[in-house]
């Protein structure tokens, strides 16, 4: 069963594929991450629907870096590899990162890499993108998810 933190946001398009095709799912609390499946303990999924957002929670001077990697930690901790899947994007690897720049922000796509490096470097976070319309399938093969 896929379980989908209570927190999540902005997941219509995910809950209508996980019901179009018999997914099963349950919505609860998750100490870390926003999707994981309990037939497969070791991998937990942090969903970002863009670069922005995830330059939004790695920003200096902000709870969001904090928070995030409070989230690293735990998940880190307890011996499950967290994923952050970034939908909406060209990107195909971290490398890609390094050409992109916020519209919001003065942050550069070599700032935002190196944030991400460093998150790999200290807590094993692992980086992967998606087209938001592919972003349910991509959720269920991390998950290594079996109907």
């Amino acid at each position: 069963m896929i379980i989908v933190d209570s927190r999540e946001r902005k997941w219509e398009h995910i809950r209508q594929y996980f019901e179009k095709n018999g997914v099963e799912y349950a919505v609860k609390k998750l100490d870390s991450g926003d999707y994981f499946n309990t037939d497969n303990g070791g991998i937990v999924i942090d969903r970002k629907q863009n670069l922005q957002e995830l330059c939004s929670n790695l920003m200096k001077g902000d709870e969001n870096i904090m928070r995030f990697t409070r989230e690293a930690a735990r998940a880190k901790a307890v011996g499950r590899q967290l994923i952050v899947l970034i939908e909406g994007t060209n990107c195909k690897s971290t490398k890609d990162v390094l050409t992109w720049q916020s519209k919001f922000s003065k942050h550069s796509g070599r700032w935002l890499n190196d944030k991400m490096f460093n998150l790999t470097l200290s807590y094993g976070v692992e980086w992967q993108f998606c087209k938001k319309n592919e972003t349910a399938k991509k959720i269920l093969e991390i998950l290594g998810y079996d109907s």
